[in-house]
C-alpha cells in the first residue's frame, strides 16, 4: 500500500511539472517575472523627504511603485554609472525582486532631440555593454533596450549610419541573449499607432535591430496612450511579426496609459506625452495581464516626475513636480485606472 501511495505521489508530481513546463511555454513568462519587480530605495527616500502626511501619501502613489532605472553607462562618468547599476541589481538581488532596467545610451540618442546624448562611438557603446552583461551575470532583469532608437534618425537603410545603429541594437540582444540567462529582453518598437498603422516598417526596423534575439518588444515608453488601445495594437503586431517566421512577446509602459492619448493643455507643448496634466498613471507593474502575449504591464518611465520645461516654466527633466503628480493621481483616481495605495509605517 505505501508502494502504491509512493508511486502515486510521483506521478502527480509529474503531472505538476507537466503542466508547469506547458505552462511557461504557453505563456512564454521565465525566470525574471517569478519575482515581484524592484522599487530602489531611492524613491522611497521622495516620499520620506515630503513635510506633509498629504504629500507622503500623494508621492507614495507614484514613488513607491515599482518602475525602471535608466543607465546610459556615461551620466555623470562611466565608472559612476557603472556603479549605479550595480547598486540597482544588486539591491534587487538582495530583495528578491527583479529589477527593470532601460539600456539608453546609443551614440545619438534621440537623435539630437531632447534626450540627445549616448556613446561618442560604436566602440564605446559595445564596452558598456559588455559591462552590463557582466555587472548582471547570472541575476534576473527585465530590460528595455533603447526607446526610439528604431526610427534610425530617419538614415536610409542600408546606409552606413543605419547599419552601424542596427547592428548595436542587434549586440545589446545577443549579448544578453548568450551571456545572461535570466534576463529577458524587448526592444522599443514606438506605440500602438505605429506598429498598427506602419507594421511593414516597424517589422523591418525592429528585425533589422535584433529582435531574433530578444524575448519581443515594448510599446508605450514614456507615451501616454491607452493600456487597452496599445495591447490591442501590440496583439496584432504580433500576429504580424509572425507572418515574418517570428514568435514574440510584449510589455507596455504603463506609468501614464490610464486615458488613451489626452489632447495637452498646453498648446505650446513640444510633444503630446511632455507634463500632459490630462494624463493618467496607469496599471502598475504587474504580470496581471488581460491579453495572451502580453508578459507585463510596466512603469517604465517612473510617471510623476518632471519631463521637462516644455515651454510651460516646468522643473527639469526627471526633477519632483507636485503639481503634475497631484493631476496624473487624481485623474486616474476619476478614471480608475489605480488602486490607492496606503503609505506604510514609518514614511
Amino acid at each position: 500500500m505505501k508502494k502504491l501511495l509512493s508511486l502515486i505521489a510521483v506521478l502527480l508530481m509529474i503531472m505538476a511539472c507537466e503542466k508547469s513546463e506547458e505552462k511557461a511555454s504557453t505563456t512564454g513568462l521565465k525566470v525574471p517575472y517569478d519575482w515581484d519587480f524592484y522599487t530602489d530605495p531611492s524613491r522611497i527616500a521622495v516620499v520620506k523627504r515630503q513635510p506633509t502626511a498629504e504629500l507622503k501619501k500623494l508621492y507614495y502613489q507614484v514613488y513607491g511603485t515599482p518602475c525602471g532605472g535608466w543607465f546610459d553607462g556615461l551620466s555623470p562618468t562611466p565608472e559612476k554609472n557603472d556603479t549605479y547599476l550595480k547598486a540597482f541589481i544588486d539591491g534587487a538581488e538582495r530583495s528578491q525582486k527583479t529589477p527593470i532596467v532601460v539600456i539608453y545610451g546609443i551614440p545619438n540618442r534621440d537623435c539630437g532631440s531632447f534626450s540627445k546624448g549616448g556613446h561618442p562611438t560604436a566602440d564605446s557603446y559595445r564596452a558598456w555593454i559588455d559591462r552590463v552583461s557582466t555587472i548582471i551575470g547570472q541575476r534576473r532583469a527585465v530590460v528595455i533596450v533603447e526607446p526610439d532608437a528604431i526610427n534610425y534618425c530617419n538614415h536610409k537603410k542600408g546606409s552606413a549610419p543605419y547599419n552601424e545603429r542596427a547592428e548595436l541594437l542587434t549586440y545589446v540582444g545577443k549579448t544578453l541573449k548568450e551571456n545572461n540567462p535570466n534576463v529577458v529582453t524587448y526592444l522599443h518598437a514606438g506605440n500602438s499607432v505605429l506598429v498598427t498603422a506602419h507594421p511593414e516598417a516597424i517589422a523591418t526596423a525592429v528585425i533589422d535591430g535584433g529582435l531574433a534575439y530578444m524575448q519581443g518588444f515594448a510599446l508605450n515608453v514614456s507615451g501616454i496612450g491607452g493600456t487597452q488601445e496599445e495591447q490591442a495594437g501590440a496583439e496584432k503586431f504580433v500576429d504580424y511579426l509572425a507572418t515574418k517566421g517570428l514568435n514574440k512577446r510584449y510589455v507596455i509602459d504603463t506609468g501614464r496609459s490610464g486615458i488613451n492619448r489626452p489632447k495637452h493643455q498646453n498648446a505650446n507643448a513640444p510633444y503630446n506625452s511632455c507634463n500632459n496634466f490630462n494624463a493618467a498613471l496607469g496599471p502598475r507593474s504587474t504580470t496581471r495581464t488581460t491579453a495572451p502575449r502580453a508578459d507585463a504591464y510596466l512603469w517604465i518611465n517612473g510617471g510623476g516626475g518632471s519631463d521637462g520645461e516644455c515651454n510651460m516654466g516646468a522643473p527639469a527633466a526627471g526633477l519632483p513636480y507636485p503639481e503634475y503628480t497631484r493631476a496624473l493621481i487624481n485623474n486616474a483616481i476619476r478614471v480608475k485606472s489605480i488602486e490607492i495605495l496606503e503609505v506604510p509605517e514609518p514614511l
